[in-house]
């Protein structure tokens, strides 16, 4: 089999995997998988290289022999829950970072083909039914785009069991989002559940437009799961 075969067998699997690419030396071109215990799965093994099970992409610098190291991952699962102007303008640009996108609202005029880049599921359901139409555990991000807060709380009280286990934001104001989140608490969430939700969504970017709000929107959602705070590279911000 080709590496890539062995790859798409691991990913079919949920087995992880960490590739190593020579960059240059005598092995210049090489490339290297490992599984997470650092067993060699295909090709021949690095010497010095130590693997890490949560390895992040990195480049390596081994004697006269430089390695670029990463984890092979699926590509992320992507929610959007609302079909509005800015969650057209979400869905392009998780598309744009290679996440696969499923956009779900109730009203079917608002999925029309032409709003959406060919490669976006649309779903038209009931909020009400998410949890029985959807393979929510699937998706690494939840984004929560609808047009009213009442909306937001029923999509919410769907994915509640996910807070713990995938990126999950709310659009609105303050005001909305402390109204809706009173409403959830009555309803039983405790405050370290709604704490975990990042509302008002996206980073400050000052952001106006459908177009700059996706994209602070987006921005949130990369560095949440990359671990990182979204501050600015220049003060050296993790």
């Amino acid at each position: 089999m080709s590496l890539y075969d062995v790859i798409e067998q691991r990913l079919a699997q949920d087995e992880k995997s960490i590739m190593v690419t020579v960059l240059s030396g005598e092995r210049q071109g090489d490339k290297v998988l490992y599984n997470e215990k650092g067993d060699v799965v295909y090709g021949n093994a690095v010497d010095g290289i130590c693997i890490n099970p949560e390895q992040r992409p990195e480049v390596l610098n081994l004697g006269a022999m430089e390695c670029f190291v990463q984890p092979v991952e699926k590509d992320p699962e992507v929610l959007v829950l609302g079909a509005g102007h800015v969650s057209r303008c979400i869905a392009d640009m998780l598309l744009f970072i290679g996440c696969h996108v499923t956009v779900a609202d109730d009203r079917a005029e608002y999925l029309r083909p032409d709003f959406f880049d060919e490669r976006v599921r649309r779903q038209c359901i009931d909020f009400n039914d998410l949890a029985s139409q959807l393979p929510l555990k699937n998706y690494k991000g939840i984004i929560i785009v609808t047009r009213a807060h009442e909306y937001d709380s029923i999509c919410l009280n769907q994915v509640r069991h996910l807070v713990d286990s995938a990126y999950m934001g709310v659009m609105g104001s303050h005001k909305r989002i402390f109204h809706a989140f009173e409403v959830l608490k009555e309803e039983g969430w405790t405050q370290q559940e709604l704490d975990k939700i990042y509302a008002p969504i996206g980073l400050s970017l000052g952001a106006d437009t459908p177009e700059e709000i996706a994209l602070s929107i987006v921005s949130e959602y990369l560095a949440v799961t990359r671990g990182r705070k979204g501050g600015f590279l220049s003060e050296g911000s993790k």
